[in-house]
């Protein structure tokens, strides 16, 4: 495996994991879940958790490392 390669599944991997980590703390200090801009605010963030998700799993099926039972994708 190229060293390019396992840098982009380390970086993958810390986004991935810091956008986890930004909703956490987003659950940690919110009070009122009725409020619009509470929604506006946790939508984005699963907008950028998703797309961490999938470049993360882009990252690993390139590396050849997807499993099914691990992540639910498809084995390559």
């Amino acid at each position: 495996m190229a060293d390019e390669t396992l840098i982009r599944i380390r970086a993958a991997a810390e986004a991935y994991a810091e956008a986890v980590r930004q909703t956490q703390r987003y659950f940690d200090r919110i009070d009122d879940t009725t409020d619009p801009s509470v929604l506006i605010e946790y939508a984005e963030l699963v907008r950028t958790e998703e797309a961490a998700l999938a470049d993360r799993l882009d990252a690993l099926t390139v590396a050849g490392l997807r499993a099914e039972s691990f992540d639910g994708g498809s084995e390559n």
